[in-house]
């Protein structure tokens, strides 16, 4: 826009023919056009921090004005040239006139003399010797034109006797008028890059030129430090004046946003990608050399100063002497310009300054007054002289402030400051400022602590405290992070406080303290899917508690029976419940039968000591149902869920009798803690289950009921792991019902969640199940990706369940896109897993999705779409009849499995009729076709209904009954257009069409209608891309072609 606008200017009527033909004072008393009353502006001035883009963007409007056929010249201003006059403009007009001869320079300046409107008489009448004298003063700037034969005679004409500041201003018309002349052929875009190191001639220069610029094209752009100017610059004056003038636009430069850090970086690693965008503060010069630094192999490490978690993976967050390493790394890492760059920030404040900077920068990236006078040291007793250090470095730019009163924050310029300030103390230093943070931090929140835990621990850790102090502060931080379900950092927490405790006494004279630290460590460890883990660290908890109940096996002392008693029945069901955690890490990775002996020891260790109810035995009543449902005993299962339920009810119901404190989160209790006492989550976990089994009986009304009320539950207590779960299971259930827009709004907000906590398990259930309802909606591409991601993250946490799962949904999508040896290695590879792990869910899904596989491969060998199925059809290849009766066997085995899925069930009946209808079966098949409508209409099963009634179209077709097949085809293409089935929807048209062609008596209309059926489903096939029922369609479309002409 800003070049448009001076490119489109009008130009002055001094350069028409008016002047031309000597009508000087006519033109010059006209009244000024509406465009010149209003001035336009030429300057374009880019201000932002070092780095920050300013350069690049004048290159971008260089490169659109060269599109625009502009004349684009370049100056750069250097720090250490900044003492030689004009020599920005010795560049700039040196690079101008390189292709241009003086005598053309004569000519113009001569026309431009002449044409000027207000010059006298005189100066018009010797335009030749003016013209001479400006260009004679020209050859100050470029001093190659003294050097031709006319301007030598010139020079000698007309040497000048004016006082200096008069021939300087005669030099500046010079310049000024000169870039008019050369603007009239050509727009001019003059860019003076780092204008901050200018010097002063050259300045008063730039501001005569932008005063005296009318309508002239030429735009100048110009990049500017705004912290490298000080109050009393020139430039600083200049640039006010300008403004207050309106001859100038200043366009602040400002930062980058997070995700444009990371597309200019995205070529790197995630976790490197990650680091960059919060080191970098938006600057793109600094993420560049980070980038470039990360490619040489050397180690980053995100938030060096602080060493504080960031919700990093936990592979990243194990010991503090590894992150106090990581952060040297970091440190030395840092690339040499940035150093610089830093250094000349630093450069310009004083020794004090610095060294108070150097102080507060143990602080992280912000800090209050008062944490400043308790760093101070030397200052600390003289509130003045801190403040006047202050207000330096805010002056210098290097810190901001906010608030008011005494709640003012201080923020540093930029993060990498913060790193490099604190680098430049030596390690001793570091440790005493870190000691003296701590304690101001301490003194500052006493009683308040838990809001600061995790600075005291990050300042007591890298300050060489007591170790029992860092315990006590990280399980605090680790608390508070837990609370508000930062679950990564709080296990950071967690395993820090686990690491000071080695470094004491503690772990053996208090081994419960140590055992909840790790319950909360394997608390964490689940959204990460790293079960093996779980399960190595709920059996030391085991052991510690084995450990105490040895030194002390009638529980603390001065216990009498009844109490001790009391005390043994309570550490059984705590017992019990830590066996329950080690069954569910081995259910999850499908190992049903050692979850089911976890589950029955716990239960044993609950009998041994006389306890046969309870929250205790509820949950691990609850556990035996979930490991039932898995293996197919769904009757068993909803009776241990519905027993479990009545349980939970009547505890949470004694329970809210008696007055609870409320939880604070310095004293989070463990899972299993509150397990003990009635955790409304377990009731609410209750519904679930007894809402999944109901959905795999088919009973969806039921089934949310149920997930509705644990939905209750789980908003109430805002626990985001439980509520991910909740919202993928929702969504199934709705997917179920063929509500896909319903199913999508709970995928995506769990989806989201998930992804917000790392939380892989939930992220590969979603996925798939997002994958799922693509492939349902004939999206195949966007279904690929998402089971590839599930099978990916399922495949890293060993989750052999959903891994078979997606194998078999992903194998369907690849056999819609004409990939069937792909599609059968998936399907293989499932039925593999589901019989590895032995659960009826997985093994009948992979039975049922393989028997369509069988159907399809025998279609399209034998290429069945082309041919009229009927009761005599006995034409098919062995091959063929061979494929058809393996489908029947695997759909055969499924149905057979005892507490298979409602809906895979129905499905593999709808697959065993379509087998018998390709066979030649017609009864068989039409009395199966019509039980599998008949129960997909009793469950709600909308999308298998209208695949039955698609299926008894055909069948019924293929009997000549043409009225009953025309409405069943009407129904299931109504109901596939409604739910936006558009794979389904055109497998309808194409199976209709085919029909509607093949009648005998088809008349003209029949025919045509047919076709177009065919026509329109090609036309979603191909945006579908599925490639086996194109080529299907385009056989049949050929043959009718050749049909056709042979008649």
């Amino acid at each position: 826009k800003f070049l448009l606008a001076l490119e489109q200017a009008p130009q002055e009527e001094a350069i028409g023919a008016g002047y031309a033909n000597g009508d000087i004072q006519e033109n010059h008393s006209a009244p000024p056009r509406s465009a010149r009353e209003q001035k336009l502006t030429h300057f374009l001035l880019l201000m932002g921090e070092s780095g920050i883009g300013k350069t690049r963007l004048a290159e971008e409007l260089s490169y659109q004005a060269h599109l625009r056929d502009w004349s684009v010249v370049w100056a750069h201003a250097y720090e250490q040239e900044g003492t030689i006059p004009y020599r920005p403009w010795t560049d700039i007009l040196r690079t101008l006139l390189k292709d241009v001869s003086p005598e053309f320079l004569l000519a113009s300046l001569k026309t431009q003399v002449m044409s000027a409107p207000g010059e006298d008489t005189t100066e018009v009448t010797n335009a030749p010797s003016t013209a001479h004298a400006k260009l004679a003063r020209l050859s100050t700037f470029v001093p190659e034109l003294a050097t031709h034969s006319a301007f030598n005679v010139a020079s000698s004409r007309f040497a000048s006797t004016l006082p200096a500041e008069q021939e300087r201003l005669h030099l500046w018309e010079a310049t000024s008028g000169l870039l008019a002349v050369l603007s009239r052929s050509t727009p001019l875009l003059l860019v003076l890059d780092d204008l901050h190191w200018t010097d002063d001639s050259s300045l008063e220069l730039l501001a005569y030129v932008v005063r005296h610029m009318h309508n002239e094209r030429i735009a100048i752009v110009a990049t500017c430090r705004d912290m490298e100017l000080a109050p009393t610059s020139n430039l600083r004056t200049l640039l006010n004046d300008l403004r207050r003038e309106q001859a100038l636009i200043t366009l602040p430069v400002l930062p980058l946003d997070e995700s444009q850090i990371g597309s200019l970086v995205a070529h790197l690693p995630e976790n490197i990608v990650q680091t960059i965008q919060s080191q970098a503060g938006g600057n793109p010069f600094f993420a560049e050399e980070l980038a470039r630094v990360s490619e040489t192999g050397l180690p980053i490490h995100p938030d060096a100063v602080t060493g504080r978690a960031q919700a990093l993976p936990t592979a990243v967050i194990e010991t503090d002497s590894q992150a106090v390493s990581a952060s040297a790394s970091w440190a030395s890492a840092m690339p040499d310009t940035i150093t610089a760059v830093l250094d000349r920030r630093l450069s310009r404040l004083s020794n004090d300054c610095q060294t108070l900077l150097g102080k507060v920068a143990v602080l992280g990236g912000s800090f209050e007054f008062n944490q400043l006078s308790f760093m101070a040291g030397d200052y600390s007793n003289n509130e003045d002289t801190i403040l006047d250090l202050l207000e330096e470095a805010l002056r210098a730019g290097l810190l901001a402030e906010e608030g008011t009163g005494t709640h003012i924050t201080y923020h540093f310029w930029h993060p990498l400051i913060v790193s490099h300030l604190y680098e430049r103390l030596s390690a001793a230093r570091r440790a005493q400022l870190h000691r003296r943070a701590a304690n101001a931090l301490i003194q500052a929140y006493l009683g308040n602590e838990a809001e600061v835990a995790a600075d005291i621990t990050h300042h007591l850790s890298k300050g060489g405290g007591d170790p029992m102090q860092i315990d006590r502060y990280a399980e605090m931080a680790g608390n508070r992070a837990f609370a508000l379900s930062a679950y990564s950092e709080a296990e950071h927490y967690y395993r820090q406080a686990i690491d000071a405790l080695s470094h004491t006494n503690s772990a053996n004279e208090d081994p419960l303290h140590l055992a909840s630290l790790l319950e909360r460590v394997a608390e964490c460890s689940r959204i990460h899917g790293n079960y093996e883990e779980i399960r190595h660290l709920y059996e030391r908890v085991l052991d510690l508690r084995n450990q105490q109940n040895q030194q002390r096996p009638d529980g603390p002392k001065d216990l009498n029976s009844e109490e001790a008693h009391l005390w043994r029945q309570q550490e059984a069901q705590r017992q019990a419940l830590i066996w329950r955690e080690i069954g569910f890490s081995w259910a999850e990775t499908g190992n049903f039968d050692q979850a089911w002996q976890c589950y029955q020891h716990g239960k044993q260790v609950m009998l041994d000591a006389g306890v046969t109810s309870g929250p205790a035995w509820a949950c691990l009543h609850m556990s035996h149902g979930n490991i039932n449902w898995r293996i197919g005993n769904n009757e068993e299962a909803r009776r241990y869920g519905q027993e479990a339920l009545e349980m939970l009810e009547r505890v949470i119901e004694q329970r809210q009798e008696k007055a609870t404190p409320p939880i604070t989160s310095s004293e989070l209790p463990t899972r299993t803690a509150l397990e003990m006492i009635g955790d409304p989550l377990e009731l609410g976990r209750c519904h679930e289950l007894l809402g999944i089994i109901a959905a795999t009986q088919g009973q969806y009304t039921e089934a949310l009921e149920h997930l509705n009320r644990a939905l209750s539950i789980f908003e109430r207590h805002n626990h985001i792991i439980v509520l991910t779960l909740l919202y993928g299971n929702l969504g199934a259930v709705h997917a179920m019902k063929t509500e896909y827009d319903t199913a999508r709004m709970f995928f995506k907000r769990a989806y989201a969640m998930a992804r917000s906590n790392n939380d892989l398990p939930n992220m590969a259930f979603v996925s798939g199940n997002l994958g799922d309802v693509a492939a349902r909606c004939g999206n195949l591409s966007e279904a690929e990706e998402w089971f590839r991601q599930s099978l990916s993250l399922a495949e890293r946490i060993n989750e052999r369940e959903q891994m078979s799962w997606v194998h078999v949904v992903w194998g369907g999508a690849l056999q819609d896109q004409g990939d069937m040896p792909g599609a059968l290695q998936h399907m293989r590879r499932g039925l593999s897993i589901g019989c590895r792990i032995n659960t009826v869910l997985c093994i009948g899904f992979a039975l049922v999705g393989l028997a369509e596989w069988r159907i399809t491969r025998a279609i399209e060998t034998c290429q069945m779409h082309l041919m009229q199925v009927d009761a005599n059809a006995t034409s098919q290849t062995t091959g063929c009849l061979q494929l058809l009766e393996r489908a029947k066997l695997a759909a055969r085995r499924a149905l057979a499995l005892e507490g298979l899925n409602t809906e895979v069930a129905i499905e593999g009946q709808l697959s065993l009729a379509s087998a018998h209808f390709l066979l030649g079966e017609i009864e068989e098949a039409q009395d199966m076709a019509l039980q599998s409508m008949h129960a997909a209409q009793k469950h709600e099963l909308t999308r298998i209904v209208a695949r039955a009634q698609r299926l008894l179209g055909r069948i019924l077709a293929a009997q000549g009954q043409s009225t009953e097949a025309d409405a069943y085809f009407e129904q299931c293409l109504d109901t596939f257009s409604r739910y936006e089935m558009r794979l389904d929807y055109a497998r309808a048209l194409h199976g209709y069409g085919v029909t509607l062609l093949q009648r005998s008596t088809a008349g003209e209309g029949n025919s045509r209608r047919g076709l177009d059926y065919l026509l329109e489903a090609l036309n979603i096939f191909k945006q579908c891309k599925a490639s086996i029922d194109v080529q299907w369609v385009e056989r049949i479309l050929a043959n009718l072609a050749y049909e056709n002409a042979q008649v």
